[in-house]
């Protein structure tokens, strides 16, 4: 049970002055707590769980939120791995609606949700949190923390450009504005080279330090791995080929926190981010038949998708696609990315204004194959597997588009 979130506008209102007002009458929950402030394009959230579980693994109790979530909002505010229970989420939302109401500007769903995870990370008393941004940087509501112990940039692509800037050295410069003088910048490997400069150059300006990863990653069979200059090959449990990158950001994170003094236990880190899960991203929930769900919304996420979908023991099945996108996403070049690898390929809707006609995606389509479309999810999904079932255990179901569509499916108990 959850809900608590929906008392609250879906609105998107970019700026901080509500979140500063409301920190302030909640009693600046935000100062309280040491934070690692995780933005960035792609491989955020799984960034920020393998972060989170090597700081666990050396004992800290560990505040994670992160955003968006599969269906339940509450598994977006997580304490020791555990989410926040209904009766204190629904508390503290209280307290989140009376300061909104004493400044006379109700806070938007994200910005309580955000305000909702500071509050419960005091009143848990925590070690340290670990904050994932939920759009863009600068005007994000998580940006009301004071300079954090880290600021970690995922990947950066081409995103919410509506909000963010049409040219990557602006989408870059937006994402950058977590840096704050006192922290270390822990910045992932860069497609753009435009976007590495950028976060570089506002870096220097403010006098943070600016720490890469050190080793080298890859993928084989067993899955993605980040290999230390000194030799030791280190694995993560989320085994798409993507999360090579992100298990090396994660890795290089924290040989800073230890640098700076957390004690942290590097052998229980290692054996904790090998088996780390994360829902939703590359997530095998079924075995017969195969099926994957990826929350995969842009076409480089696609592109990784495929990616990992080309080594073993991926390589060895036959992928039937299930696709629902949100209309204000790259849909049609995602598909084209994704489609080519593909037996069949799917279309189907996603809940609310934002999700895509699947008829007109179909409609407007110029690839080598017809489309099928099944607007119900749910029935579109039972479809698919159906037609994976029927051609023998070498044929796999591939569930992706957005992680909201996931959410429906897993919120309808289509999936279970």
């Amino acid at each position: 049970m959850s809900g608590w979130e929906n008392q609250f506008s879906p609105a998107i209102r970019p700026g901080l002055y509500r979140m500063r007002a409301l920190m302030e009458r909640l009693g600046s929950p935000h100062t309280r707590v040491p934070m690692i402030h995780v933005a960035g394009t792609n491989g955020k959230g799984s960034t920020a769980v393998m972060i989170t579980a090597g700081l666990s693994a050396a004992g800290y109790r560990v505040g994670l939120t992160v955003s968006p979530d599969l269906g339940r909002v509450n598994d977006r505010i997580l304490i020791d791995g555990e989410p926040i229970a209904d009766g204190q989420a629904e508390q503290l939302a209280d307290a989140v609606k009376a300061a909104g109401r004493e400044i006379g500007d109700a806070p938007t769903r994200f910005e309580a949700i955000v305000a909702v995870a500071l509050l419960a990370f005091r009143q848990r008393e925590v070690d340290l949190a670990v904050v994932e941004v939920g759009l863009g940087g600068r005007l994000d509501a998580t940006n009301v923390i004071p300079a954090p112990l880290v600021a970690v940039i995922t990947p950066i692509h081409f995103d919410h450009m509506a909000l963010l800037g049409h040219r990557i050295e602006q989408i870059a410069a937006e994402k950058a504005g977590i840096l704050k003088p006192g922290s270390t910048l822990v910045l992932a490997d860069q497609p753009h080279p435009a976007a590495a400069e950028a976060i570089m150059r506002r870096a220097r300006e403010l006098g943070v330090e600016i720490r890469r990863p050190r080793g080298e990653v890859g993928v084989d069979a067993e899955g993605p791995w980040y290999c230390l200059p000194e030799g030791e090959r280190l694995r993560s449990g989320l085994v798409a080929a993507y999360q090579a990158q992100n298990l090396a950001t994660a890795w290089t994170v924290l040989e800073v926190l230890a640098e700076r003094g957390w004690k942290l236990d590097w052998q229980r880190a290692t054996e904790a981010i090998a088996s780390t899960r994360w829902p939703g991203r590359f997530d095998v929930i079924s075995h017969v038949p195969l099926t994957v769900f990826d929350g995969a919304h842009n076409p480089e996420a696609a592109q990784a998708l495929v990616d990992s979908l080309s080594v073993q023991p991926w390589q060895s099945f036959g992928w039937h696609l299930l696709f629902g996108g949100l209309a204000d996403k790259a849909v049609h070049a995602m598909l084209k990315i994704l489609e080519p690898g593909m037996r069949s390929v799917t279309l189907t809707s996603v809940s609310g204004r934002r999700g895509m006609d699947p008829l007109e995606v179909a409609q407007q389509w110029r690839g080598d194959r017809s489309l099928a479309v099944i607007a119900e999810p749910s029935q579109a999904y039972a479809s698919v597997r159906q037609r994976a079932l029927a051609e023998g255990p070498q044929a796999a179901v591939l569930v992706t588009g957005s992680l909201a569509f996931l959410a429906d499916l897993l919120t309808t108990d289509a999936a279970g």
